[in-house]
């Protein structure tokens, strides 16, 4: 996967007189993964959907360069993915067609066998043909997933992706993200579980009322640290 690099500078939401978003300014590459944290109504749900594209900010700018390249309009798009909570999903189509149509729009004709292994890497092979809105959350969020290997975007945006998921399952979705950057996917993850963020994360950044407060490594003591100034905020 070709070097990418996101910038994103002085970006700023304003919804009324309430600023969401302050002059967010950072920069991110290849192969991160990047926990984006906050007390509820920090602005990350925000922050993460003017990344992906989904809102406009009223100030900054975010740009998406892979190989040098900057890539605008479609191009971005189609680097960029986001798992949301309302998933994107389609109920009243099966698993195996809610893939093959999200294939289509990569530009490629629907692939039985990419579709089956994908079906069977977020453990649905066997519910293939069952149409999506007789599933449980989590299966749905596993179709979600499914969505995002089969656009084969180079930037991932997830805002608590593992809702909806038991423990293995979130262990399963865990993995497969570590392997995603592993294999030099940008990945950026909104969570509330500091186990999540100790796990996986390669970096840090910690909104406080729409501001950058904390970004630094992550591990355990980096999701410590983090997660300690969240609690004082919240004293």
């Amino acid at each position: 996967m070709a070097d990418l690099a996101l910038k994103v500078d002085g970006i700023a939401k304003i919804a009324g007189r309430r600023h969401i978003l302050r002059d967010v300014s950072f920069i991110a590459g290849s192969g991160e993964l990047i926990a984006v944290l906050g007390r509820n109504g920090a602005g990350k749900t925000t922050l993460l959907s003017v990344l992906a594209g989904r809102l406009n900010p009223d100030r900054g700018l975010v740009s998406l360069e892979i190989g040098g390249r900057p890539l605008k309009g479609a191009d971005f798009r189609r680097a960029v993915a986001i798992l949301p909570h309302d998933l994107l999903i389609y109920p009243d189509l099966t698993a195996r067609e809610n893939l093959e149509f999200f294939m289509t729009l990569t530009g490629k004709k629907p692939d039985a066998d990419f579709i089956f292994a994908t079906l069977d890497t977020i453990g649905l092979a066997k519910d293939a043909n069952r149409v999506v809105r007789l599933f449980s959350r989590g299966m749905q969020q596993r179709v979600a997933i499914g969505r995002l290997l089969v656009l084969q975007s180079n930037v991932w945006i997830l805002d608590e992706p593992t809702t909806g998921l038991d423990e293995a399952g979130r262990r399963w979705l865990l993995d497969l993200l570590k392997a995603q950057t592993a294999a030099g996917k940008l990945i950026l993850m909104s969570s509330h579980h500091q186990g999540e963020v100790s796990a996986v994360a390669s970096r840090i950044l910690l909104l406080d009322s729409g501001r950058v407060r904390l970004d630094g490594p992550a591990g355990p003591q980096g999701a410590t640290a983090a997660f300690a100034i969240m609690d004082e905020g919240a004293a």
